[in-house]
């Protein structure tokens, strides 16, 4: 997926949450859209519409939030279904150019809001723009909303996960700024106020950010695997626990809470624990150099030495540059003996200015032969 088509999909699910039970009626469902809880919502809708399918409330209701969580295809056959009721929303047009952008239609896109100068319309024409990899005439396209009417939350949010999308937190904070002071505590303020934090290398602001986006949506995935990279730079073990075990239960068999899980049972020694999950995910290793590096540290401190070779002797080849990967084959190689080679490995890395005590140890260990 190119850089854009993410940037589109991060702005247009910046708020998918999930919920423990969903609704059963249609206030309860429009209650959990009110506070963002965006799956609950089309799920009461769903149960509301299974009951009553010419609910037109309901039915709205359901185009929005599968909207919210990035169902295109899904909601545009909702639209249709409205207009067979003869019911169109007044917003009929910037609802389904959504539903087109979510579906890589940007031609459609651009066709339903050409006469719309709306903040929003704005702000699908720049994500179009975007997706299409023209990157002037998004930058155009989110200036003009700016001046325009209406609401500009959703603009300025998405101006500034286009800027976040390309490593320019210069360009990302004014945008950020406007949608703090626009709505400081809805999802879309905090998600991009927690990836300028990250670019900032503010640790501590990015957690607190993502964790307020848990305290609305629980489950939200990019929350809290940003929370848990953030706590983890802040080595708050504690605190990520509970949301990698949270995770991992939403989200079974996720490769990253999968791994992150494996991570945890690694900083608690149990590297029996760290094999057997892992050993379970082999055939995916090598797309994960992470998991794949530390699978190899698990066989080393295991004792098994020929297999934590034939791990990470690849991925040290391909990642010449990692530490982490270069002190671990490091390792492997002085405990099979072989010195001169771990000190041609580890001694670019004990050399660096970062880096840390136990690599200029290793080094000295590997000179000693």
């Amino acid at each position: 997926m190119t850089r854009t088509r993410l940037l589109c999909a991060a702005a247009l699910l910046l708020a998918a949450s999930a919920c423990d039970t969903p609704p059963v009626d249609r206030a309860a469902a429009a209650e959990a859209f009110a506070r963002q809880d965006y799956l609950a919502a089309r799920d009461g809708a769903q149960v509301e519409l299974r009951a009553d399918p010419a609910d037109i409330g309901a039915l709205e209701l359901l185009v929005r939030a599968q909207l919210a969580v990035g169902e295109g295809a899904n909601a545009l056959a909702s639209l249709d279904r409205l207009a067979a009721l003869g019911d169109v929303p007044e917003d009929a047009a910037l609802l389904r150019a959504e539903a087109r952008l979510q579906m890589g239609d940007t031609d459609a896109v651009r066709a339903l809001v050409a006469n719309d100068n709306r903040a929003d319309a704005w702000r699908l024409r720049a994500l179009a723009a975007a997706l299409d990899g023209d990157e002037a005439a998004a930058r155009d396209a989110f200036a003009r909303g700016r001046a325009a009417q209406g609401d500009k939350l959703r603009l300025y949010a998405a101006e500034a996960s286009f800027h976040l999308a390309r490593d320019d937190a210069d360009a990302a904070r004014e945008a950020v700024a406007l949608a703090q002071r626009a709505a400081p505590e809805r999802i879309e303020t905090l998600y991009v106020t927690a990836r300028l934090a990250q670019l900032d290398g503010d640790a501590e602001l990015a957690s607190r950010a993502f964790l307020a986006i848990l305290e609305t949506a629980p489950y939200d995935r990019p929350a809290l695997l940003g929370a848990v990279v953030e706590l983890g730079k802040q080595n708050r073990i504690d605190l990520l626990r509970p949301l990698v075990a949270r995770g991992s239960e939403a989200y079974p068999g996720d490769s990253d809470f999968v791994f992150l899980t494996a991570r945890l049972r690694a900083h608690d020694g149990d590297w029996q624990g760290v094999r057997e999950i892992l050993q379970a995910r082999e055939s995916e290793l090598p797309s994960h150099p992470q998991a794949r590096g530390l699978y190899a540290e698990a066989l080393l401190e295991l004792g098994q030495l020929e297999l934590a070779r034939s791990h990470i002797a690849p991925l040290y080849r391909a990642l010449p540059d990692d530490p982490q990967a270069a002190r671990i084959y490091a390792r492997v190689l002085l405990e099979m003996g072989d010195a001169a080679a771990a000190r041609r490995v580890i001694a670019p890395v004990a050399a660096r200015p970062d880096a840390l005590p136990e690599d200029r140890e290793l080094a000295a260990r590997a000179s000693r032969g």
